[in-house]
């Protein structure tokens, strides 16, 4: 009897069709996990930032549905959630306008408006909490100092001004986060103001390092701008100085050029009268008011005394005559 003439054993056809359902269910489940790992589902109040190798993919999936990716570990699907955030902010003590230290403690509502942005600079709701805080306690601390104690509390209802705190804090909060980490801030309030007792010492010490070291550094950007303002301003000055010395020697070098034409022109119009005239002038730099000196008239500095010019012609009749010498001309006496 040979082989093929021999009837199968019913122990191998059952372990054949065991091994034939074990091949089926397993490609069943590897079916199942990878059709499960290129899909993702998009809940509503939550949005969608597929990334490849841990780069985002296009836009962000805003619409709730079933959506299809590319298997895990080439693609993964991060679900964010928009919906809005409440959460409250730690006591944190500030200093008013009027120097009153309060403790305060505040809220935040906010969601998320631009997910791939948040994804990439924060990522958890625990990391943007924690960003959110510091972005409020600084504006918290900045708008306090310009309001003093009776806008928190006061007798007077046109006193408070809390809710003009509150919007202050807002506006200027909400720009950095949605620039910064694509967080939309709609909401920032004061839950309750405590006054501290036992603390006050090491806040006020506190404060007061701060305030030193804000001053310090508009202290010296102050002497800064100073130094610069001075250094302009001796530039300027020399430059002007300059300026100055060489317009007034050309204006001393124009004058005296007029004057040498004026001498020359007096000089060739009449020589003996301007021989008479420069005489004259070295006599009143040689005396004094009362100076007494013997002399000769025929000396040639004192000519002028006792010999005028003769006048030019035509004018002989306007010009005096000079006395006549003295009989005896060896000596004469000017006082």
């Amino acid at each position: 009897m040979s082989y093929r003439d021999r009837d199968p054993d019913p122990s191998e056809k059952v372990s054949l069709g065991k091994l034939a359902f074990r091949i089926v269910l397993a490609a069943v489940i590897v079916g199942l996990l990878v059709a499960y790992s290129a899909t993702f589902q998009v809940t509503e109040g939550y949005q969608a930032v597929v990334t490849r190798f841990g780069e985002p993919v296009g836009d962000a999936y805003e619409k709730a549905g079933l959506f299809w990716k590319m298997p895990w570990p080439i693609e993964q699907a991060h679900l964010i959630d928009v919906r809005r955030c409440l959460f409250n902010t730690p006591f944190t003590a500030t200093f008013t306008k009027d120097q009153r230290n309060v403790v305060l403690l505040t809220y935040v509502v906010w969601r998320v408006g631009d997910p791939l942005l948040f994804l990439q600079s924060l990522g958890t709701r625990t990391e943007a909490e924690r960003k959110l805080e510091s972005l409020v306690a600084a504006e918290k601390n900045r708008q306090m100092g310009r309001y003093e104690l009776a806008a928190l509390v006061s007798t007077e209802a046109e006193h408070i001004k809390t809710e003009e705190i509150e919007e202050a804090i807002v506006q200027n909060v909400a720009v950095d986060a949605a620039k910064k980490f694509g967080i939309i801030v709609e909401q920032v309030g004061i839950k309750r103001i405590a006054y501290p007792e036992e603390n006050m010492s090491s806040v006020v010490q506190n404060m007061r390092r701060e305030r030193e070291a804000e001053s310090k550094i508009y202290r010296e950007q102050g002497m800064k701008e100073a130094n610069a303002i001075l250094n302009q301003a001796r530039y300027e000055r020399e430059e002007k100085i300059k300026e100055g010395v060489a317009e007034a020697g050309r204006i001393t070098g124009e004058a005296m050029k007029q004057a040498a034409e004026i001498i020359g022109q007096a000089q060739l119009l009449d020589p003996e009268f301007y021989a008479f005239w420069r005489s004259l002038r070295a006599l009143k730099t040689t005396l004094g008011e009362k100076a007494t000196v013997i002399l000769r008239t025929d000396q040639s500095i004192f000519e002028s005394l006792t010999r005028p010019p003769k006048p030019p012609q035509g004018v002989a009749a306007q010009r005096p005559v000079a006395p006549p010498a003295a009989s005896n001309p060896t000596l004469s006496a000017v006082e």
